[in-house]
């Protein structure tokens, strides 16, 4: 989808005055920027690192640089290190171009034989890479040293969305012969190099071989783990750090609130219940609907978000041309939530139990959106809900592995593909659900095809009737991603889900 994004402009200080916040104006050179983090990173290589805004996507782009990324205000794919990439008549080859005299940071040239390395290493079983799907069965063919020609399994005329995504940042060729050292010790081309890595912080300093003449802005980025009991506006306010990426809409109103900047953005998916379809008791459709029927989308926006989110109405936001808001799924039907469990329990003579996992407990107790879930689904006779609280680490791992019942998870995305594509498709690493539907990957194919956009919205109407039906998840909150930024800061230029390009970004003059 087109991702719309809106610019609050709000008041700020700027060395004791008042000021507006201007995410694009030219910044002066100099200064340091301090980055939040939400935990220490595992892994710093464009193999198994998270690229999400709000795990290592930053700590990613500002080391490497993308080759191609999507512009939030626009919706187009626009090249960065690429010069170009451009499909075939019949999208089923592409040809990536390269910007001439690139380097990575040990000197070595970013040219088509970099690219196919690590692309090829993507596709490796051995690297355990989070992106092989989108490398799995290409044919890499270099047509000169700067010049690159991908033939796909299938045609895909999204493919440059697909590279975007996931194959966007790429590590020199000397560096990928030992992954372990590549992990903590990474190499790019991007505007700034690793100079110090620590529990709870990182420093990335300007590279001083950066394709870009007089960028980046900035002399370096101070990385800082933000702690658990304080927000990011919150940890802006106390100067602990300057910017970060939110998702949730009580965040962004006390960034409002504080006089931070803003750039908020409209994105498809959101906060939902993701099932795991391939174990009882959620590989039916009938208990997976029993817990949305029980469970109300407005008062869980009311209760957790203070009533200033968006209740979903499906996969896609309001503003997506994608979306049919006609096909909503259904939720807070208490009788037909009766009438499931009446049936999944026997006439309440068999229990129904079933685990919730979360991330998020305080000294207090589980995460209010899990009291709350437990509170309305024991409602009904012999169904019993456990809340079973895990760190982040632990979160990821029991996902991945697909040992959970029920988790609270999230999903943000500027188009479907290959977002969606991956997250439905059978036998990837990020159906996560383990969702199978032959239909549903047919109108996922057929829309890998399509360019225009009334003929993608027919089907991915057809994704979304499917998967009402089968309801493998639930969103029930729209997505509410922002960048807050200290209003001290200019050239925020976001992109995926809030990850910012950083050979723009800088002090104000």
């Amino acid at each position: 989808m087109i991702v719309a994004v809106l610019l609050l402009l709000l008041a700020g200080c700027d060395s004791g005055s008042r000021a507006p916040a201007d995410p694009f104006a030219t910044p002066r050179s100099g200064g340091v920027l301090r980055l939040a983090l939400s935990a220490d990173p595992v892994s710093l290589d464009p193999f198994t690192a998270s690229n999400y805004a709000v795990a290592y996507g930053n700590l990613l782009s500002a080391i490497y640089d993308p080759l191609v990324w999507v512009d939030p205000s626009t919706g187009s794919v626009q090249a960065h290190l690429a010069e170009s990439f451009t499909p075939d008549a019949t999208a089923r080859v592409w040809t990536l171009g390269l910007r001439p005299g690139v380097v990575f940071s040990d000197g070595t040239p970013l040219d088509a034989a970099a690219v196919k390395a690590n692309w090829q290493m993507h596709a490796d079983p051995a690297s355990h890479s989070a992106y092989a799907p989108a490398a799995a069965g290409l044919k890499l063919t270099i047509l000169d040293p700067l010049h690159l020609a991908v033939e796909l399994p299938a045609p895909n005329a999204h493919f440059n969305r697909t590279v975007a995504n996931g194959l966007s940042y790429v590590a020199s060729p000397r560096a990928l012969g030992d992954p372990k050292a590549l992990a903590v010790r990474p190499v790019g081309a991007g505007p700034f190099v690793l100079a110090e890595h620590g529990p709870g912080r990182i420093v990335l300093r300007r590279n001083a071989s950066y394709w870009q003449p007089g960028r980046p802005y900035l002399d370096e980025i101070d990385a800082q783990v933000v702690p658990t009991d304080k927000t990011v506006p919150g940890a802006i306010a106390d100067h602990t750090v300057d910017l970060g990426t939110v998702t949730s809409p009580l965040t962004a109103k006390e960034a409002a609130d504080r006089h931070l900047g803003l750039v908020d953005l409209h994105l498809s998916g959101g906060l939902m219940l993701l099932f795991n379809t391939r174990r009882p008791p959620f590989d039916t459709p009938a208990a997976r609907h029993a817990i949305a029927d029980s469970l109300s989308a407005a008062e869980m926006d009311r209760r957790f978000a203070g009533g200033l989110g968006s209740a979903a109405r499906g996969i896609f936001s309001d503003t997506s041309p994608l979306a049919n808001n006609q096909l909503g799924a259904k939720d807070d039907d208490p009788q037909a939530a009766a009438a499931a469990f009446d049936m999944l329990t026997a006439g309440g003579k068999k229990p129904f139990d079933f685990t919730f996992l979360t991330v998020g407990g305080t000294s207090s107790g589980p995460p209010p959106e899990a009291v709350y879930i437990q509170q309305q689904v024991q409602r009904f006779p012999n169904v019993h809900m456990k809340i079973e609280v895990v760190d982040t680490a632990t979160l990821i791992q029991r996902n991945v592995s697909g040992d959970f019942d029920v988790v609270l998870s999230g999903l943000w995305m500027s188009d479907p593909e290959p977002v969606l594509f991956d997250f439905l498709r059978p036998s990837s690493p990020t159906n996560i659900s383990g969702y199978a539907n032959q239909e549903v990957t047919d109108a996922m194919n057929d829309a890998r095809l399509l360019v225009q956009m009334d003929a993608r919205r027919e089907q991915y109407t057809r994704v979304q009737v499917q998967l009402n039906k089968d309801l493998p998840f639930w969103v029930y909150q729209q997505a509410a991603n922002a960048v807050v930024f200290e209003p001290r800061l200019t050239g925020i230029q976001p992109f995926a889900d809030g990850v910012l390009l950083f050979d723009r970004i800088g002090l104000r003059k």
